[in-house]
């Protein structure tokens, strides 16, 4: 297996087109000679990347309003295509709306997020989105610019009863009326998803594992989920329930009881606050994730106890899931990451031993790159034809 340490899988850098497009949708309207400040590239990448952009379209050239040098080329601006399909991307948590938006050639242009009140109502939330929205594509969104619109709601903890698009709900969830007010508000096609399948497509699309047909992701935070692509496909399943890591069963004795109404599930070993309460059990003092890490670093016993057990109950269902699967990249997020090598040594400890000797070579374990952008960025790929978006 190839382990790399944590952090050592550098971010897929922005190309200078994706770079510029970004650029231009932060800002509304520029001239080269302020993309050439704001992005740090040398003029002729600049100019380049620029053609290319208008020539595809997906930016449009005017004349910069009183440009008075009288010679030589004309200043011009550089803004959007208002009339260039764009596609959205909405992830709604418990405190954050955030919103992704990219171009019918699945051109990344931008991500934007605000804080939310947890009491915060659909409906304001929408809204939030569609300023979110409007900021990104420069203050202007259309009749017919937004194509289509992915949403990702929900996690491992929305497992009963959840209604999106699965067969097997036994109630519906708060899903169908998202999928309406977005769609009312945007006047587009919509498809809802659960946040952490998008991240796993986000990762695959413009992170950790960009470009990769066969991945497993998991995010190890207030929740533990996770997402599977497999031959560029993002796997749903029957019942939609695919990738629900945080409930597979790993404490089979004196589980714990879990939300989904289960017991021993690897969310009660491997949330965030699951590993805090079993770390003050033990007398610790840590108040957070923060916290804990230093303590962990200063080889607090009960912290890095409490960290290398964690690790390896990640650590099995990891290998458990990779055997069956044969992935050729796990991917790995979430807050609790951030307690690093105590943590990450025990799960790659395990996760070794246990592979089957033919996986064993040719899996890579990835620390993932897009933080909290994950969902957002794989809810407009999934509507703007990433590779990895077809339903499985």
């Amino acid at each position: 297996m190839t382990a790399q340490p944590e952090g050592a899988h550098a971010p897929r850098k922005p190309s200078s087109k994706e770079m510029v497009l970004r650029l231009v949708s932060h800002h509304g309207s520029v001239t080269r000679a302020q993309l050439m400040d704001l992005s740090g590239l040398p003029r002729t990448t600049v100019y380049d990347a620029v053609a290319a952009l208008v020539d595809s379209g997906a930016i449009t050239t005017a004349p910069a309003a009183g440009d008075g040098r009288g010679r030589g080329r004309p200043v011009e601006r550089l803004s959007l295509n208002p009339g260039r399909a764009q596609f959205l991307g909405i992830e709604f948590t418990r405190r954050a709306t955030r919103v992704a938006l990219a171009n019918d050639a699945c051109q990344l242009m931008g991500v934007r997020g605000a804080e939310e009140p947890s009491t915060a109502g659909w409906q304001d939330r929408v809204r939030t989105a569609h300023r979110l929205a409007l900021t990104l594509a420069g203050g202007s969104l259309g009749p017919g610019a937004v194509k289509g619109v992915g949403v990702g709601i929900g996690g491992p903890g929305s497992v009963k009863g959840v209604g999106i698009g699965g067969p097997g709900a036994a109630r519906p969830g708060p899903e169908v009326e998202v999928a309406r007010l977005v769609r009312e508000r945007f006047a587009a096609p919509v498809r809802v998803e659960r946040g952490y399948r998008l991240a796993a497509l986000g990762e695959a699309t413009w992170g950790a594992a960009a470009g990769e047909p066969d991945l497993l992701s998991v995010s190890l935070s207030r929740e533990v989920g996770g997402g599977l692509i497999q031959a560029g496909a993002l796997h749903r399943g029957p019942y939609a329930t695919a990738g629900e890591l945080g409930h597979v069963n790993v404490e089979r004795e004196n589980g714990r009881p879990c939300h989904c109404g289960g017991h021993g599930c690897l969310e009660t070993v491997a949330s965030s606050q699951a590993v805090l309460d079993r770390y003050h059990a033990r007398g610790g003092l840590a108040s957070d994730i923060a916290d804990l890490a230093v303590a962990a670093r200063n080889a607090e016993e009960a912290a890095c106890r409490v960290l290398a057990e964690t690790g390896r109950a990640v650590g099995g269902v990891l290998a458990a899931l990779a055997n069956t699967f044969a992935p050729a990249v796990i991917v790995i997020g979430g807050a609790l990451t951030r307690t690093g090598t105590p943590l990450m040594d025990p799960l790659k400890r395990e996760l070794h031993e246990l592979l089957v000797p033919t996986v064993r070579p040719h899996l890579s374990l990835r620390a993932a790159t897009l933080g909290t952008t994950a969902t957002a960025c794989g809810a407009v790929a999934l509507v703007a034809g990433a590779p990895a978006a077809s339903p499985a």
